[in-house]
C-alpha cells in the first residue's frame, strides 16, 4: 500500500471568515465574494472533475490572478509537474504524450523539463507583457520612493517603477491579514506556489507591492514572486505552511471531496499494482526556474518528481465569477 493511502485523513471544514481588504477586480461585469472554478484532472485514460469554491473576499489579488490564467486557457493541457506525499504542483509544464512517454517514462526528464515548447513561465511573460493583457499586474520594481507633502503630514510614496510579471503573496508572513483568522490549509486545498530564490542581499531584492484594499507596501521579492504555479493538498498535512502560501480556494462540497478521493485512489491503486511505493512512481529531475531574473541574480535550481504516468489538468474552468 503507497504512503498517500495510509496518509490521507478528511479534514474538517473550519469556519470561513472576511478578510479586511476589499474585493479586487477581476474584469468582469458581475463578481461574487467566493467565485467557483471547476478542474478536470486526467489520470492513466480516465477524468475525475474537482469543483472548488474560490475565497476572492479573502484573497482578491491571488484569486483574480488565477481566474485570469484560467480564463486565458493557461491551465488547459498542462501536467502535474512536481508528486509529493502531501502536495502535488502543477500549472508550470504542457503536456504532450508522445514526448512525456519518451522522456519521462524512459529516463530523461531533464528534457522535458528544459525544454522551451513545454516550459510555460516565458509564455505566462508573454502573455503578461502584451497589450491588453488578461493579468493584472500587482508587482513593481524598487525604484526608489519619495514624500508627498511636507513635516508630520508626509506620505510615502514609491516613485514609479515597471511592472512585474509576479503575484503579491497574500499570507500573513507578507503582511496579509485576515480579520477573525483564516480557514487553514485542508485536504483538497489550493495554494498558489512560489519556490525559494537564491539571493544573497534581501536588502537589494525588494519590490513594492499593491494590496487589494489599493494599497503600496515595500515587500520581499520572494514572497511576491508567484507565477502561475499552484499546488493541491492532497492529505490532511502539508509542507506548505498557510502563514507563507496564499491558500486561496477549497473543495466545493463533499461531492467534489468524493471526486478528489477518486483520483487519489485510482493513482494509490495505480502505484499498488505497478510500483512499490510512491518513490518507484516517480522520476526526479533537476531544472531551474524562476528565468526572468529582474530581482534575484539568478535563475534557481529545483528538483521535481514526476510521476511516471502523467497527471493532466485537462482544464481549468471558471464557472462563477
Amino acid at each position: 500500500m503507497s504512503f498517500r493511502k495510509i496518509k490521507h485523513i478528511a479534514a474538517g471544514v473550519a469556519a470561513a471568515a472576511v478578510v479586511g481588504v476589499t474585493a479586487a477586480l477581476s474584469g468582469c461585469a458581475l463578481e461574487t465574494s467566493r467565485p467557483r472554478a471547476r478542474i478536470t484532472f486526467e489520470f492513466n485514460g480516465t477524468e475525475y472533475t474537482v469543483e472548488y469554491q474560490l475565497y476572492r473576499d479573502m484573497y482578491p489579488q491571488t484569486v483574480r490572478h488565477f481566474i485570469e490564467l484560467a480564463d486565458a486557457g493557461f491551465y488547459d493541457g498542462t501536467i502535474i509537474h512536481d508528486y509529493t506525499s502531501n502536495d502535488i504542483y502543477g500549472g508550470g509544464y504542457k503536456y504532450d504524450a508522445e514526448r512525456y512517454e519518451s522522456d519521462v517514462t524512459n529516463g530523461s526528464p531533464e528534457d522535458y523539463l528544459d525544454d522551451e515548447g513545454m516550459y510555460l513561465e516565458d509564455d505566462y511573460y508573454e502573455l503578461f507583457k502584451q497589450e491588453n493583457s488578461p493579468i493584472t499586474p500587482s508587482v513593481f520594481d524598487d525604484d526608489g520612493y519619495t514624500y508627498e507633502g511636507e513635516g508630520e503630514d508626509a506620505v510615502l510614496v514609491p516613485k514609479e517603477g515597471e511592472a512585474l510579471p509576479t503575484l503579491y503573496g497574500e499570507f500573513s508572513e507578507n503582511g496579509h491579514t485576515v480579520e477573525n483568522g483564516q480557514r487553514g490549509s485542508e485536504y483538497g486545498a489550493l495554494k498558489m506556489y512560489y519556490s525559494e530564490k537564491i539571493i544573497s542581499d534581501t536588502a537589494e531584492a525588494q519590490v513594492w507591492v499593491k494590496t487589494g484594499s489599493g494599497e503600496t507596501l515595500l515587500r520581499e521579492y520572494q514572497y511576491n514572486s508567484a507565477t502561475s504555479l499552484f499546488a493541491v493538498q492532497t492529505s490532511a498535512s502539508t509542507a506548505l505552511d498557510s502563514d507563507e502560501y496564499a491558500t486561496f480556494a477549497y473543495l466545493l462540497d463533499e461531492d467534489a471531496e468524493a471526486e478528489l478521493d477518486k483520483l487519489m485512489d485510482a493513482i494509490d491503486d495505480y502505484i499498488d499494482e505497478e510500483y512499490n511505493s510512491d518513490s518507484d512512481f516517480t522520476v526526479t529531475a533537476g531544472t531551474e526556474i524562476d528565468r526572468f531574473e529582474q530581482v534575484a541574480e539568478q535563475a534557481t535550481a529545483a528538483e521535481f518528481d514526476l510521476p511516471k504516468t502523467a497527471i493532466i489538468i485537462k482544464s481549468v474552468k471558471i464557472t462563477r465569477h
